[in-house]
């Protein structure tokens, strides 16, 4: 089986998650080609049961969590960057949703996509990355709590 065809498809999908993973673009696209060859690569592996995009958000947690990994060994100074450390002053000139997600706390934002974007019941998005179902319910109570707190500061000062 190809997926290159699904892979194409779900490119914007899989940028959007790399962006709450990585937190830069750049890191983003870069999680994105590795991810894209690693399924091309890996294709057997997926027997045709689910949603391939689970199977492809699975690869993408387990290629950051490498990345990360390789990092710390490389670089033990260097981390990714932070997400969450967005002042209000920033807030106020982020434009998109997406700005405003990847404000979130580092892993909430990763937890609310998966849900409220992408669609995910909670048991599956919570095995896509790689925790318990419990601990993922709590990370999207708070990621949709302080998005609650953002929102509408964003709005006012764009008013």
């Amino acid at each position: 089986m190809d997926i290159r065809r699904d892979l194409v498809a779900l490119l914007p999908r899989l940028r959007r998650f790399a962006l709450t993973l990585a937190g830069t673009a750049e890191d983003a696209d870069r999680l994105v080609r590795e991810v894209c060859s690693r399924a091309i690569q890996k294709s057997h592996h997926w027997k045709g049961e689910g949603r391939i995009e689970s199977w492809l958000f699975s690869l993408m947690r387990t290629a950051w969590s490498d990345e990360i990994k390789k990092r710390r060994k490389t670089q033990p100074s260097s981390t990714p960057k932070a997400q969450g450390v967005v002042s209000s002053a920033e807030i106020s000139t982020m434009a998109t949703s997406d700005q405003i997600l990847l404000s979130l706390p580092s892993g909430l934002a990763s937890v609310f996509l998966l849900v409220d974007v992408e669609a995910f019941a909670y048991g599956e998005a919570a095995a896509i990355l790689g925790i318990p179902e419990q601990a993922f319910a709590e990370r999207l109570c708070s990621a949709r709590l302080r998005l609650s707190e953002i929102a509408p500061e964003a709005s006012e000062r764009r008013a």
